[in-house]
């Protein structure tokens, strides 16, 4: 191969120009998982507390005109849960994603920058380790958005058993527990699938469980 002035071949020009298009391109990808888990977020959090307050509505309504709403308002209740559910996983999921797109760049950032180009140390440490971030990080905001969904979740799915159990006069000692033990449920199996992740190779931790 002919090298060019600089000491490089044109196949390692070619190289260095495909890296810095894809670094180009995860870093737009790596900004969209992190702005998507927000936007979740927010649908969650507004989509939550417009359907509790709508079905809870409804039902005080159909007892004050003595129509029987149960079932209903039970449906759109318990619909709301399992797509609350699946919102959770898909969150876990993107973290999944956003995590290893971020030790890629990582790992592509201290390759370029062990070379020390004009001089530069990066003395501001910026991120170059490719075994960080973890993929889970409990005072990460993406781990907050997590707790709150699945809090959310949980809440929800007091709002249903408080309809199914409203004629009950211990229908607190159902609820209370109930809710707090799906809470507790959907951090362990969050957390357990984020931890199992890091000893597994990208195609592993990515598309199977």
């Amino acid at each position: 191969m002919t090298e060019t002035t600089h000491g490089l071949s044109e196949q390692e020009k070619e190289a260095l120009k495909f890296l810095e298009r894809d670094f180009n391109q995860c870093f737009q990808q790596m900004r969209h998982y992190d702005s998507q888990i927000f936007d979740i977020f927010k649908f969650m959090f507004t989509g939550y507390i417009t359907l509790i307050g709508a079905t809870l509505g409804f039902y005080k309504f159909g007892l004050e005109k003595n129509i029987n709403l149960n079932f209903p308002v039970i449906a759109v209740l318990s619909i709301g849960l399992v797509f609350g559910l699946f919102i959770l996983a898909y969150t876990v999921s993107n973290r999944v994603y956003f995590v290893r797109i971020f030790r890629y760049i990582n790992e592509q950032r201290k390759t370029f920058l062990s070379y020390e180009p004009l001089g530069f140390a990066n003395k501001s440490e910026m991120y170059i380790k490719y075994s960080q971030p973890a993929f889970f990080n409990w005072i990460s905001s993406q781990a907050f958005f997590i707790y709150i969904i699945a809090f959310l979740n949980s809440t929800l799915l007091g709002a249903l058993l408080f309809i199914i159990f409203a004629s009950n006069t211990c229908k607190w000692v159902i609820i209370t527990p109930s809710c707090l033990a799906l809470f507790i449920v959907q951090l362990i199996v969050a957390i357990y699938h984020l931890k199992s992740r890091e000893n597994k190779s990208i195609i592993k931790a990515d598309f199977t469980k």
